[in-house]
């Protein structure tokens, strides 16, 4: 009997999940990889027991952003194999060669694909009890609402109510069919979707506050998405009450002046602010350079040497007034690791900036005090204040570039909403190591939209390409 075409695209998509990527992240043991067919909610719960849906790769998207420099030797190799780290950097026109492989989309399209596949079979998988079955469906619910948002503000512009309805983000897919070529959404369509996966694991009553582990999202990371969505759709109340709502499972802040050191997802799980683990793992910008990024001179001086968090994250010698970010060994390679996780300090941050928005300068100042306390030694901690010239707002965006740099993207993302503020409305420029302009980004530049690969417009022809 012919296997059925579901079935067979399950089959294919678990043999590349549990042979090519699936690392179990805890309890690690051999698997029987020869005849994989997930049919019972233990099958899709191994499916989300994978460390690569916790290991995205959205490194492009902070090259995008003000936090880092390139140095002179980066920009000028020649490297036309990985000319897209340049030409993401430098907001060039044309960022991808025609042979170019986009990892964030294509990557990311992969793990939604594993999701769907979830969500469409979970359902009527045998085996396990009703509750067990609500959970694997809100787990697989969160993590794809983190997919989307990620491609939604990576490849598309940032959400305006006026014009939600009319701006274009990605593809939205939400079962697994191999021959479908999906149009581009809107930038509502791809919210609406992100939110209704979000309020099914919100109420979903045996969905616990937290996973098995960190890379198993629970209640709490279902409601940090939420504040995370209703943040960059300027919907303050809610993302307020979302933000709440994490805290109040979690509040728990490190003390960084520990020798903690936020790389890996096993330091994830070390890591008591941690609602869902994320970190992504580069080697290849290492390898092609013989060198890391570095701090762009706007957040070295924003952030100073001090702070814990640029001393746990970049190297103490300036080179050509730019610091380097710390490198780490992963199985003896050079790499870069950064973390995007959503944690209890974010929260902070988003509840500080919905307060301040709505008056309460007070109590926002003393959520980023409190929060400061933990990123200082005792010696060199100092209390913000509202004082003229500088509201609370100021204060608080101030500090959630101090806290998210490198992190997914979360920095163009704030990028994008606060050009539309003539207060924080700024345009961006590229210095050499000589401090010569080499690129600039007007605030409200199509620029700030990644390009679709030539492969993907030549597979699927109905996607339309952003504008540069």
């Amino acid at each position: 009997m012919q296997m059925k075409p579901i079935f067979r695209l399950i089959l294919v998509i678990s043999l590349v999940l549990l042979v090519s990527s699936c690392k179990k992240f805890l309890n690690v043991r051999p698997d029987n990889t020869t005849n994989i067919n997930p049919r019972t909610v233990s099958d899709f719960e191994e499916m989300l027991n994978n460390s690569g849906l916790a290991t995205p790769n959205y490194m492009l998207a902070d090259f995008a952003s003000d936090d880092l420099w390139l140095s002179d030797n980066v920009m000028n190799s020649g490297n036309t194999a990985v000319s897209y780290y340049m030409n993401t950097y430098a907001w060039a026109p044309m960022v991808w060669q025609p042979s170019d492989n986009d990892a964030m989309y294509n990557d990311t399209y992969k793990l939604i694909l594993q999701m769907n596949i979830i969500l469409d079979n979970i359902e009527k998988a045998d085996g396990g009890t009703g509750e067990q079955k609500a959970i694997v469906k809100a787990q697989a619910c969160i993590n794809r609402a983190y997919y989307y948002l990620q491609l939604a503000n990576i490849y598309g512009p940032d959400y305006q109510s006026a014009s939600a309805g009319q701006d274009l983000a990605v593809p939205l897919i939400l079962h697994p069919n191999a021959t479908e070529q999906p149009r581009r959404k809107t930038v509502k369509e791809v919210y609406d979707q992100i939110l209704t996966d979000l309020q099914v694991a919100v109420n979903t009553p045996s969905l616990p506050d937290f996973g098995v582990d960190v890379i198993h999202p629970g209640k709490a990371a279902a409601y940090a998405m939420l504040a995370r969505t209703y943040l960059l759709m300027s919907d303050y109340e809610k993302a307020l009450a979302a933000a709440d709502g994490a805290l109040k499972i979690k509040s728990v802040l490190l003390n960084y002046e520990s020798t903690y050191k936020p790389f890996t997802l096993r330091d994830q799980e070390k890591n008591p602010e941690v609602l869902l683990a994320r970190v992504y793992i580069d080697q290849s910008y290492v390898w092609q350079f013989n060198e890391a990024i570095y701090a762009s001179v706007s957040l070295s001086d924003l952030l100073g040497t001090k702070d814990l968090r640029f001393y746990i994250n970049f190297e103490i010698r300036p080179r050509n007034k730019h610091f380097g970010y710390e490198q780490y060994s992963d199985n003896n390679i050079p790499s870069m690791q950064f973390n995007y996780s959503l944690t209890v300090a974010e929260m902070m941050l988003i509840k500080a900036e919905c307060l301040a928005r709505k008056g309460a300068e007070e109590s926002s100042v003393a959520l980023l005090n409190q929060l400061r306390q933990y990123r200082f030694k005792k010696a060199d901690y100092t209390p913000l204040t509202v004082s003229p010239g500088e509201d609370a707002l100021t204060l608080v965006l101030k500090e959630r570039r101090r806290e998210l740099f490198f992190h997914g993207g979360l920095r163009l993302f704030d990028l994008k909403r606060l050009n539309r503020d003539p207060r924080f409305k700024q345009d961006l420029t590229r210095v050499n190591s000589k401090d010569s302009v080499i690129a600039t980004l007007p605030a409200l530049s199509p620029r700030y939209l990644m390009p679709f690969t030539p492969k993907v417009i030549a597979n699927n022809p109905a996607i339309i390409q952003n504008q540069r």
